[in-house]
């Protein structure tokens, strides 16, 4: 385990995952499986520090996007199903793409199909094999990014219900806004998904998993869980939008920590940072804190950011460099409070009413807690904790 001095720490609250696992388990019907989001290194967590969480809270199955995230958790010994959401096998050709197909049917990995030479070259590999390939197919109900239209995905299911080398195992979509109090649009969207799934229905296929919920819809749109939700935000700890309609008692899992690495006293007049972004009213005293936008701290935070040190905030003056941002200890200080190199100063809180939580920070941004997280640097090392 790395050592809870390095300059730059993501503490990551195992508990905290377990507890909101069984908070989204308490919001879906007993018979419907939950399949936890894990994509950008869980969500900017460390993947290697939430899984044990994972595991304990029986997750049912988790989903990446890119190929190598499903081959990252291969290596860290998940034996559980896993799904690609993203269509990265369709760029690969030749000898590339059977080879891949080959791995992904080896590891019983679920592909997300997006066009005939998918399912051509995942049924060659199958047939070499003696093992089906498992697919799932995903259609755009509306959010304009991922998945295929009504006509094409109904054309591609059907050229590929009678494959015995294929198992079509699950059928899917992405809400665009679950997540916001209006949810006109959300129920658009599920209304298109119902209609197909009912010419499906009277085409005489039925697929056995059906889900569409994200964070939003598992907490916001019951009608949408179908039969398995695949939430991410949410088992972190963190609501996607401030003004949900509903706010289950979720624990943020992560807190960033680092230490002072210099305390000077500067004069009136002076100035801190790139640009002479700050300049000093009155004599202070300064902290400077080795974290910056190249570990994710936004720069967009300078002369406004906050961070906690003693239990009292500090603000974040002058402009943010690639690894130093600098607090004004003054008010402290000037209380009979002392700092040395090597004092504790909290970058990111999980506390959800500090200024500088992770919803605090995102609202101060005018952003998602989405981009905060996943922003996050690797030289910040995940310990995890319980």
């Amino acid at each position: 385990m790395p050592s809870r001095r390095h300059y730059l720490t993501g503490f990551v609250d195992r508990s905290a995952i377990i507890h909101n696992c069984k908070i989204i388990r308490q919001l879906i019907a007993p018979t419907c499986k939950l399949c936890v989001t894990v994509k950008c290194n869980a969500y900017g967590h460390g993947i290697e520090a939430v899984l044990p969480a994972l595991t304990s809270a029986d997750v049912d199955m988790l989903c990446v996007s890119a190929i190598h995230e499903a081959k990252k958790l291969t290596q860290l010994g998940w034996d559980g199903p896993v799904l690609m959401l993203g269509s990265q096998f369709s760029i690969y050709t030749g000898k590339e793409k059977k080879q891949l197909a080959e791995w992904i049917i080896e590891n019983e990995l679920r592909i997300t199909a997006v066009d005939e030479n998918d399912i051509e070259v995942l049924t060659w590999a199958a047939n070499m094999l003696g093992k089906p390939a498992i697919v799932h197919f995903m259609l755009d109900s509306g959010m304009g990014r991922m998945g295929l239209d009504e006509t094409t995905l109904l054309e591609l299911i059907d050229k590929t219900k009678n494959n015995s080398h294929i198992v079509i195992e699950g059928l899917y979509t992405h809400f665009a806004t679950a997540e916001d109090p209006d949810k006109a649009y959300a129920n658009y969207q599920l209304k298109r998904f119902n209609t197909f799934i009912e010419k499906l229905e009277k085409a005489g296929m039925k697929i056995p998993l059906i889900h569409t919920a994200n964070t939003g819809a598992t907490i916001d749109l019951p009608d949408s869980h179908f039969n398995m939700v695949r939430p991410g935000l949410s088992i972190y700890g963190c609501y996607p939008n401030p003004k949900m309609l509903k706010k289950p008692d979720l624990k943020p899992a992560l807190k960033v920590v680092s230490y002072l690495t210099l305390i000077k006293s500067v004069p009136a007049g002076s100035f801190i940072g790139y640009g002479c972004a700050y300049k000093a009213a009155k004599d202070m005293t300064i902290g400077v804190v080795p974290v910056g936008y190249g570990d994710g701290y936004d720069r967009r935070l300078s002369n406004t950011g906050k961070m906690k040190v003693a239990g009292h905030i500090v603000p974040v003056v002058g402009a943010i460099s690639m690894d130093q941002t600098v607090v004004d200890l003054t008010e402290l200080v000037n209380k009979g409070l002392k700092f040395t190199p090597g004092r504790e100063i909290t970058v990111i809180d999980n506390d959800r009413t500090a200024p500088n939580s992770i919803e605090s920070l995102a609202i101060e941004l005018e952003t998602s807690p989405y981009e905060i997280l996943t922003r996050l640097g690797q030289r910040i090392v995940r310990v995890p904790v319980d």
